[in-house]
């Protein structure tokens, strides 16, 4: 349902999957897409911390976001990717088991997602696009990431 206050989710989404579930983040938060390689764990980080990876000569935080959405963990495969995302706590990674394609959403294809959120948490989940036979879960992964939970990975390594 359209919420007349709420802004437009319309646009351009790049879509990766986690188990078998569709997500979608705004193609403008996407800084780049990288095959899954060597991220150094660190000792006592958060649980969806995955550690860091040398990005081009910066340090930037890895996090798995099926253990930061609450889904069971999984073995990397050759499938699995980092998405490199820009936050408000920098350049960050995250870990998704398969980037799909870039999709263009138009407002009549998503439905928003005010009453989604779950244990007493604010959602990640903005809204729920719709294609042809698929739904696609519209994620701000954006403001998720604290950057107090990330401040004392890259000062470890550094």
């Amino acid at each position: 349902m359209q919420v007349g206050f709420s802004m437009s989710l319309e646009g351009q989404y790049l879509t990766f999957q986690l188990r078998s579930e569709l997500f979608g983040i705004p193609i403008g938060d996407v800084r780049e897409i990288n095959q899954y390689g060597e991220v150094t764990p660190v000792p006592h980080s958060p649980e969806a911390v995955k550690g860091v990876m040398n990005l081009r000569g910066k340090i930037i935080p890895v996090v798995n976001l099926r253990v930061k959405f609450g889904m069971d963990d999984r073995n990397i495969t050759k499938e699995s990717c980092i998405i490199v995302i820009d936050t408000a706590a920098g350049l960050v990674g995250m870990v998704v088991d398969s980037v799909k394609e870039v999709i263009q959403l138009h407002q009549n294809q998503i439905d928003q997602a005010a009453n989604l959120a779950t244990s007493g948490k604010q959602s990640l989940v903005r809204g729920v696009g719709k294609l042809e036979n698929q739904v696609v879960l519209l994620v701000d992964v954006k403001t998720s990431f604290a950057r107090d939970e990330f401040d004392e990975l890259t000062e470890e390594v550094a």
